[in-house]
């Protein structure tokens, strides 16, 4: 008997603005390999679709991305080895990240809540960040004898200067919402009984300029 394929990543298209939802709350969003596969062909999808013009990257619950889901590493999930650690970065994050960098239509990351390790590289590789007071970046891989990945260590010194990225490489310090607004990582910073609202007015104005401007 066929089972229902759970649905990691909720896409929703309007008036221009396609809307990329991880929903996995009771997981802060953590990604695995499922979530893996269904980010990926929504980000492809709404590169491809001419009907979106906007792309929103956002998270469900009280976080944006917890990171890479580590008790399904643990467990397995097709990265028992370093070998399979690189292989899942090279050819499942990295053309991910690539996309959203270099697509040609603007990107937004809707930063509900904090965003970790990968989570943070989703972030960073959007062109513009909106977050909550509550949201923040972190990079823990000093924690656990690794340098970061997903392209964070080019991403993260280009927009918080190297003194912040250095510290938050060595230290796994995070990088709290407000002092990222400052530095001029994050663009906006909306309370969270705003927040939605905000992204939507936002990304539907974005939606409505001249396409070969953007």
């Amino acid at each position: 008997m066929a089972t229902e394929v759970e649905q990691h990543v909720m896409v929703h298209t309007h008036d221009g603005v396609g809307l990329i939802r991880l929903n996995r709350p009771e997981k802060m969003n953590a990604i695995g390999a499922l979530t893996r596969q269904q980010l990926g062909e929504a980000i492809k999808q709404a590169e491809r679709d001419d009907a979106v013009r906007v792309v929103v990257l956002t998270g469900s619950g009280r976080a944006f991305c917890s990171g890479a889901d580590v008790t399904e590493m643990v467990g397995g999930g097709g990265m028992r080895t370093p070998e399979d650690v690189g292989n899942v970065l090279r050819n499942e994050y990295m053309p991910m990240l690539t996309r959203l960098r270099t697509m040609p239509k603007p990107t937004i990351a809707a930063m509900n809540g904090p965003a970790v390790g990968i989570g943070a590289s989703y972030a960073l590789a959007c062109d513009i960040r909106i977050a909550t007071p509550e949201a923040y970046l972190m990079e823990a891989f000093i924690n656990i004898g690794l340098a970061p990945d997903g392209g964070v260590s080019w991403l993260l010194p280009r927009l918080a200067g190297t003194g912040v990225a250095y510290e938050m490489f060595f230290t796994g310090k995070a990088l709290a919402a407000e002092d990222a607004h400052r530095l001029g990582v994050i663009n906006r910073l909306v309370p969270s009984d705003r927040f939605e609202e905000e992204v939507r007015n936002f990304a539907g104005q974005l939606a409505k300029q001249p396409r070969q401007a953007l």
